[in-house]
């Protein structure tokens, strides 16, 4: 699912590529589901580097989302392009998961603002 993270300030970033479609997800499912666990902070996946997403990749998405909201944390979205974003868009994931153009943006708008991050 993700190919490495960092942190930075208060996010574990996860930086995915290729695609996010059923057999990446099928094969990922373990590691995606410890997510939560395994990172104590907001997650923020730049998904600038994936290039195909279809409604497993979504539906991971989606399931992150609510784990993480459950513990008071956010999912956050940077870097999307292409189809990915044209899907995103298509079924209006931004208005329950912020997304951003990329990982900096978002970074730069929790700096500025005295708000919670993104």
């Amino acid at each position: 699912m993700y190919q490495s993270h960092y942190t930075l300030n208060e996010f574990e970033v996860l930086e995915i590529s290729g695609e996010l479609d059923c057999v990446t997800i099928a094969e990922n499912k373990d590691k995606m589901e410890r997510i939560p666990e395994k990172f104590q902070q907001h997650i923020l996946c730049d998904l600038s580097k994936v290039t195909f997403m279809d409604s497993s990749g979504i539906g991971a998405l989606v399931f992150l989302f609510k784990r993480l909201r459950e513990q008071n944390r956010k999912l956050i979205l940077a870097g999307l392009n292409g189809q990915p974003k044209e899907l995103t868009t298509l079924l209006r994931i931004n208005r329950a998961i912020p997304v951003y153009n990329d990982v900096y943006s978002c970074i730069q708008t929790s700096v500025d603002s005295a708000e919670q991050p993104c």
